[in-house]
């Protein structure tokens, strides 16, 4: 079954509710703009991306570097640039609703995709006005020879994101549905409890102020390499580096992501060669992209839960 989202240039969700965005990725403010909310919780997806069996020896030896990114406005929509590029319009599973390709692509639509894209991602990840309540990072690959302060969509050769979340039983709650949750639990204290929790960790909060069954997660997701660098090991290595991060920055012991039942080669990838572990599956909502429109529809979704231990 597939719905229809209000887009062309405007609006989406992915199962939050879509706000109207109106900017441009040419350097210009966003100051007044209203963020967009795309519940993309999917690690993607390319097994072939990391077979480095196959991988010639001049790629393999690369020099690449792995970079968690400032969150600065221009480096979260080069971020956006390069995931409508290389994962919305040219992953090897096709995201493209109705099996269209690139040619059926616009640069009207194209540009509206990077808007959508970007406001998502600046809502997550960029820079705000005091501390996130739930951390949450790009981190980037690069050529090894490119300067990381000033990089440009072109210059990435991969991305993942990595962000804290709830776990709910069998489910993992969207960041807003995640950070309500918490705030909730500290506001329903007494004054002189709250100010005890003013500064705790989100671990802290969820072990001793929500239901058992309700835990903080390290998730990883929107894994995605450029077409011009797969088959180099670079996916794993964003994982890696994820991993690290979750374990050593975040003080999580586990990592979790979500994919597509459908998804063979990225199962394949996580479970034989990253050594992650399903947990459970559900049913969900995916995104697809709208070509004509310029923007995204949802697609109903079986998917698979995994985590590995770090």
């Amino acid at each position: 079954m597939k719905s229809s989202l209000l887009l062309a240039a405007s609006a989406l969700c992915g199962s939050q509710t879509a706000f109207v965005s109106s900017f441009s990725t040419n350097g210009a403010s966003l100051q007044n703009r209203a963020p967009m909310k795309l519940d993309m919780f999917f690690a993607t997806e390319q097994a072939a991306d990391d077979d480095t069996a196959a991988a010639s020896t001049t790629k393999e030896s690369m020099d690449v570097k792995l970079t968690p990114l400032d969150g600065s406005e221009s480096s979260v929509i080069n971020a956006a640039k390069f995931m409508v590029d290389s994962f919305w319009l040219q992953s090897p599973q096709n995201l493209i609703d109705g099996g269209g390709d690139l040619s059926s692509i616009s640069d009207a639509s194209k540009s509206s995709l990077t808007n959508i894209q970007a406001d998502d991602l600046l809502s997550k990840y960029g820079e705000r006005m005091g501390k996130r309540k739930l951390d949450a990072l790009i981190v980037v690959a690069s050529d090894g020879s490119s300067d990381t302060k000033s990089l440009s969509a072109d210059d990435i050769l991969g991305l993942v994101t990595i962000e804290v979340r709830l776990l709910n039983s069998n489910d993992l709650l969207s960041a807003d549905e995640s950070e309500f949750r918490l705030t909730q639990a500290v506001a329903s204290l007494g004054p002189k409890q709250r100010r005890e929790y003013k500064d705790a960790s989100v671990l802290d909060i969820a072990r001793e102020l929500l239901p058992p069954e309700v835990t903080a997660v390290c998730s990883l997701s929107n894994l995605c390499t450029s077409p011009k660098a797969r088959r180099m090991g670079i996916a794993a290595k964003l994982c890696s580096e994820a991993e690290r991060l979750t374990k050593e920055e975040l003080s999580f012991d586990e990592i979790y992501l979500r994919v597509e039942s459908e998804n063979e080669a990225a199962k394949k990838l996580y479970e034989n060669k990253l050594g992650y572990q399903c947990k459970f599956e559900a049913s969900a909502t995916a995104l697809r992209v709208d070509a004509e429109r310029g923007g995204f529809v949802e697609v109903d979704s079986d998917i698979v839960v995994m985590s590995k231990k770090l």
